[in-house]
């Protein structure tokens, strides 16, 4: 196992007694296991174990190991780990929770009802539960607008009150944590300080937050609490637990810390402790009778195997269903796109500009990018990989998102990335000239040197492509120029072979 950039790598091994060439990743801050699938072009090695590995730079070397028959290996492969730019979803997500910015509903959290500001798209996309609160706060407001105002003379949505909804059984703190997971996929109960890992407010804080994560039927976030007690809980703050998981009614926790109690190890530890002598004699009695019982299974062993969908899977679905949220149409061709402020604002620059300065009054956008304007299929896959990263998606789409992550300022260029290769693995002598008009608009260098010089070699057959006759004055000047200094290069190589021969004779 290696670590890399937050990510723990683990190769191969031993799987049902047969060797495995699969690359399994953990991800340390989504607590979740992926399978990272090699490019076609890439020379996979065999199923082998007791392997050694070791990460230098932006990659992963494995070296020797033991392969099939018993065999013992000499070979060395490379893995690159950083060929793409890194996903931004998580962090660009967080800096719009963090920065306040075009809140749309705040909930009244608490006996005291403290206000947290949220979005909407994001709260309404992770929770069904919350979503239900969400529609009926929706609904008791054009109920009360219906009241004071006619049909038409209605406010718009933008000049609406913010939506509330109150939350009096929550906790402001542990419901500021949920926020926290909604919109990156984790959270940090120490707030940076790991030196408070094992303590008692810590412990408190993250059994509010199951509570919440089981109202709000958030199964991912429930297991990450879990995991995160379970981590947590030692000899001393495991009776302070169990007393916080009895008040609160959380049964399932409160029966690992039983278990943790009775194991051979702690027990008379614990029971020896003044902390013990406070306790309450309904939990000493509880805590003596399991003692009698048998040695309990783990709590991890009765957690359901499911779980829950992570931000890409909730916003994918969100994209596909969530109309009845948007509060912004980007207009394609005369099609108004339902679209969420929120989302595009925390993934664009140029959105976020939009909606904090020039935003028209109807909350209709004309889409282009730059002065094209893209096709329906491409925009689609824009819109795939603005809510959820997505970048799998036709060559004649990376045409047109070439130039987009400049035109929309992204927070890196992964898109124009994944964009280049893709059409570099596709590029054929049909769509090589699209290629060349598309990298030329988007002033992308390297993609219009690659599609000059698969002209050049291919010349022959390009220049019977009927689109050959549509390039600008300026493209079949490129076009020229690159075959010339070809034919330079390859009369030098010429003209060198005949000095060599001369020289020798």
């Amino acid at each position: 196992m290696v670590a890399y950039d937050r990510q723990l790598y683990v190769f191969g091994g031993a799987a049902d007694n047969n060797p495995s060439n699969d690359v399994h990743c953990f991800d340390l801050d989504t607590q979740s296991w992926s399978v990272i699938p090699p490019s076609a072009d890439s020379q996979v090695p065999s199923g082998r174990l007791f392997h050694a590995g070791a990460i230098v730079g932006e990659a992963m070397f494995i070296f020797g190991g033991t392969v099939e028959n018993n065999i013992r290996s000499g070979e060395m492969y490379r893995f690159q780990l950083a060929a793409y730019p890194k996903c931004t979803l998580h962090e660009d997500f967080g800096r719009l929770l963090e920065s306040g910015q075009f809140t749309d509903i705040n909930f009244l959290v608490g006996d005291a009802d403290t206000v947290v500001p949220a979005h909407i798209a994001m709260v309404a996309a992770r929770s069904d539960w919350l979503r239900t609160r969400v529609r009926e706060a929706k609904a008791g407001r054009d109920a009360h607008l219906s009241k004071l105002f006619e049909v038409d003379s209605r406010p718009t949505q933008r000049d609406c009150p913010v939506l509330e909804v109150k939350l009096v059984e929550a906790e402001p703190a542990a419901f500021r944590m949920v926020l926290d997971f909604i919109y990156t996929d984790q959270i940090d109960p120490t707030k940076g300080f790991r030196e408070r890992h094992q303590s008692n407010e810590v412990v408190l804080s993250m059994m509010q937050v199951y509570m919440l994560a089981v109202q709000f039927h958030m199964k991912r976030l429930e297991n990450l609490c879990i995991n995160y007690l379970e981590a947590s809980v030692n000899h001393k703050n495991v009776l302070v637990a169990l007393k916080n998981a009895s008040q609160l009614k959380l049964f399932f926790i409160k029966e690992f810390c039983l278990r943790f109690i009775i194991k051979d190890a702690t027990y008379n530890q614990i029971v020896m402790s003044k902390e013990f002598e406070t306790l309450d004699q309904p939990l000493m009695v509880e805590i003596i009778r399991r003692r009698q019982t048998p040695q309990l299974r783990s709590l991890q062993e009765d957690v359901r195997c499911e779980t829950g969908p992570t931000i890409h899977d909730d916003l994918r679905h969100f994209l596909r269903n969530g109309a009845e949220f948007a509060d912004i149409s980007l207009v394609l061709e005369g099609t108004p796109i339902p679209s969420h402020k929120a989302v595009l604002a925390a993934r664009s620059s140029y959105f976020e500009g939009m909606v904090r300065s020039f935003c028209p009054p109807d909350n209709k956008v004309i889409v282009s990018i730059g002065e094209m304007v893209p096709s329906r299929q491409s925009f689609d896959s824009l819109l795939r990989y603005i809510y959820y990263g997505d970048v799998v998606m036709p060559p004649e789409d990376s045409l047109y998102l070439f130039s987009a992550p400049h035109f929309y300022i992204f927070s890196n260029n992964r898109l124009q990335v994944f964009c280049k290769t893709n059409l570099e693995r596709n590029v054929t002598v049909e769509n090589v000239l699209q290629i060349l008009e598309a990298a030329d608009r988007s002033q992308a260098s390297d993609m219009k040197k690659y599609a000059l010089n698969l002209i050049v070699r291919y010349f022959s057959k390009v220049a019977l492509q009927p689109r050959i006759r549509q390039l600008s004055k300026e493209l079949l000047l490129d076009v020229l120029f690159a075959i010339a200094d070809e034919s330079q290069d390859n009369k030098l190589i010429q003209d060198m072979s005949c000095s060599s021969i001369n020289s020798d004779n």
